[in-house]
């Protein structure tokens, strides 16, 4: 979801250590369900994003999310 999110809401920046951690996430769950996973966020952010305005929800992303990403 929040990949999806970087691109419609600019933020900066990711926490290098979340990334690293969703990356061995991802070769746990393998290929096919981590990608699953990933659609999934981001089918996520897009029922958001269809029910709240750009500034609204990238605000709530960042606000919930401050350890992951920088605005």
């Amino acid at each position: 979801m929040l990949r999806k999110a970087s691109a419609a809401c600019g933020f900066a920046s990711y926490n290098p250590t979340i990334v690293d951690r969703a990356r061995t996430c991802f070769d746990a769950l393998g290929s096919r369900r981590g990608a699953e996973a990933m659609h999934t966020g981001a089918a996520e952010f897009e029922r958001w994003q269809f029910i709240r305005n750009y500034d609204a929800l990238c605000g709530t992303l960042a606000a919930k999310f401050p350890m992951v990403v920088k605005p």
